[in-house]
C-alpha cells in the first residue's frame, strides 16, 4: 500500500490522490524530512499515541510497519507499509520498501513480537540498534537465562523443557514451588504456577494446549514448544526502564509493581520506587550485569525483577524495547518530565537521549481486572472515577458488548480498563488508585 504523505489516504496505484491530488511518495514537498520506522506499534491505543508523539517531539515522522492502520493522528506518519508481521521474510521486504520511500533514519519496536525483526532491519541498514543475537537473547526466555548461567546469584534456577520427561526432570532438580513460562511470550501470556504434588502431566497437558498455534496467538509461534521452568520467586516486583547508547547504560528509574499471585498478572505501578537505597543499588547493580551479559546497545530496555527479603535482586525478564503498563508512555514523563518516548526514537536513530529531570511527583497505573468471566457492559462509576482530583486518564480498554475471558486461558481479555493518576505522595497515588479501582464499579454480564 502507499499513501500521500501530506493526507494520509491510502492509494493502491501511482495515479495522484483522490482527496488532495498530489502525486506519488517521491514528488511530495515534504520528502526531506526525517522518519524513523516503527516496527509494529503498542496494542493500547492509549500507549500509540504517545509513542507516536515521541517521535515528532525527536525530529522525526513514523514511517509504520503494520499489519493494522495506525492509531495515531497523520500529521505523525509519512509513510506506511501493511503487511503480515507474522511473516518474518515479507516485513523484511516491506520495511526495505519503506525505507526506499521514506528519509528513515533508523527503526524502533513497541512490541516485544518484533524485537528480533527491528535488529535485522537495523543490521541491514546500518542503524543503530541491538545486534540480532542480543536481540534473541532478549527475546528468547531460555537464552537469555543461559546468558547469565554463570551468576546464579542474578536469576532464579532454571531448566528448558520441551517435553514432559523435561519437565519432570525440572521438577524433581528445581521442586517447587515453581513457575513454567513459554520462552516466547509476554504479558505474563500462559504462565502457570507449579505447586507441591502437582499433576505435571496435567501441567504439562495445559501449557501445550495454551501455546498450541491452533490458538493463533502470534507470541508462541517464534519458539513453538519451548518452555521454562524455574524456581519461583518471592519478595517485591519491580521494573527498570532505561537506554543504552554507544555502551553506556542510562536509566530512567525504578518502578514499584504489583501482579496476581496465581496468574502473575500485572495489575498496579508506581513511578519512582519507594524502595530504600541499599535495594535500589542493588536493582542498578543487576540491571547493569544483566544489559552487559545479554549484549544491548543503542536500544532502550526494560527490566522485570524480585527483590527478596535479604536485599538482593533477580532478574524475571529483560526487553530490547520500551517497556508497556503506561510506564513509559504515562508514569515516567508525568512523574519525572524525562521524555521516555522521544528518548527511545533519539537512541535508535543515532541520538544521545536527554535524562534531565524537570519535576519530582508520583505517579501510578491501577488496571481493572475482570473477576468474572463473560460480556462488558462498561463502568458504572465513571463519572466517580473522572471526579477524583489527581486523576490523569481513565481508559476503557475493552468495547462495549466484549467477551471478557479470564486467564491463563486469555491473558490480557480480563484487562478492562486503566487509571492513571499522580500526586506529590507515593501514599497518595496508592490511594487515588485504589478509589479509583472501587469506584469505577465494572458490569460484566454473565454469557
Amino acid at each position: 500500500m502507499r499513501h500521500c504523505t501530506m493526507c494520509a489516504e491510502m492509494w493502491a496505484t501511482s495515479d495522484k490522490c483522490k482527496v488532495c491530488g498530489r502525486g506519488p511518495r517521491g514528488t511530495c514537498p515534504t520528502m526531506t524530512s526525517r522518519s524513523v520506522i516503527f516496527a509494529g506499534t503498542r496494542f493500547l491505543p492509549a500507549e500509540v499515541i504517545p509513542a507516536a508523539f515521541g517521535a515528532l517531539e525527536a525530529g522525526y515522522k513514523v514511517a509504520l510497519l503494520s499489519s493494522a492502520p495506525p492509531l495515531f493522528s497523520s500529521a505523525a506518519l509519512d509513510d506506511i507499509e501493511i503487511v503480515d508481521m507474522s511473516d518474518r521474510a515479507q516485513a523484511m521486504e516491506a520495511a526495505l520498501r519503506l525505507a526506499d520511500r521514506t528519509n528513515a533514519q533508523g527503526v524502533i519496536t513497541w512490541s516485544e513480537l518484533y524485537v528480533e525483526l527491528a535488529a535485522a532491519i537495523a543490521q541491514k541498514f546500518g542503524w543503530p540498534g541491538p545486534s540480532p543475537e542480543a536481540a534473541h537473547r532478549a527475546r528468547n526466555k531460555h537464552s537469555m537465562r543461559q546468558a547469565l548461567k554463570d551468576r546464579p546469584d542474578l536469576i532464579p534456577d532454571f531448566r528448558l523443557v520441551r517435553s514432559l520427561e523435561d519437565l519432570r526432570t525440572a521438577s524433581r532438580e528445581i521442586g517447587a514451588p515453581a513457575v513454567l513460562k513459554p520462552a516466547g511470550a509476554a504479558g505474563s501470556k500462559a504462565i502457570l504456577t507449579v505447586d507441591h504434588g502437582c499433576d505435571l502431566s496435567e501441567l504439562y497437558a495445559t501449557a501445550t494446549r495454551l501455546t498450541a498455534l491452533e490458538r493463533c496467538d502470534p507470541y508462541f509461534g517464534e519458539y513453538p514448544g519451548e518452555f521454562v521452568y524455574e524456581e519461583r520467586l518471592g519478595g517485591t516486583e519491580h521494573s527498570v526502564h532505561g537506554f543504552v547508547y554507544q555502551g553506556r547504560m542510562s536509566i530512567a528509574g525504578i518502578t514499584d509493581k504489583w501482579v496476581t499471585p496465581d496468574v502473575f498478572s500485572e495489575y498496579q505501578a508506581v513511578h519512582p520506587s519507594r524502595l530504600g537505597d541499599a535495594e535500589q543499588r542493588a536493582v542498578r547493580a543487576l540491571t547493569d550485569a544483566v544489559v552487559t551479559r545479554i549484549g544491548l546497545d543503542n536500544c532502550a530496555f526494560h527490566l522485570d525483577c524480585r527483590v527478596l527479603d535479604d536485599g538482593t535482586a533477580r532478574m524475571l525478564e529483560i526487553g530490547a524495547r520500551p517497556g508497556g503498563g503506561y510506564i513509559t508512555s504515562h508514569l515516567i514523563p508525568a512523574s519525572t518530565g524525562i521524555p521516555f518516548h522521544a528518548n527511545a526514537v533519539r537512541v535508535a536513530t543515532g541520538e544521545a537521549p536527554h535524562m534531565t529531570p524537570t519535576r519530582s511527583l508520583y505517579a501510578g497505573g491501577r488496571y481493572i481486572l475482570a473477576t468474572e468471566p463473560g460480556v462488558f457492559h462498561g463502568f458504572e462509576g465513571l463519572n466517580d472515577v473522572l471526579g477524583l482530583a489527581g486523576i490523569e486518564h481513565f481508559t476503557m480498554e475493552k468495547e462495549i458488548g466484549a467477551d471478557v475471558v479470564l486467564p491463563p486461558e486469555e491473558a490480557l481479555s480480563s484487562l478492562i480498563g486503566s487509571a492513571i493518576v499522580r500526586a506529590p505522595d507515593y501514599d497518595e497515588v496508592l490511594g487515588l488508585m485504589q478509589s479509583a479501582e472501587r469506584l469505577s464499579r465494572p458490569r460484566i454480564a454473565s454469557c
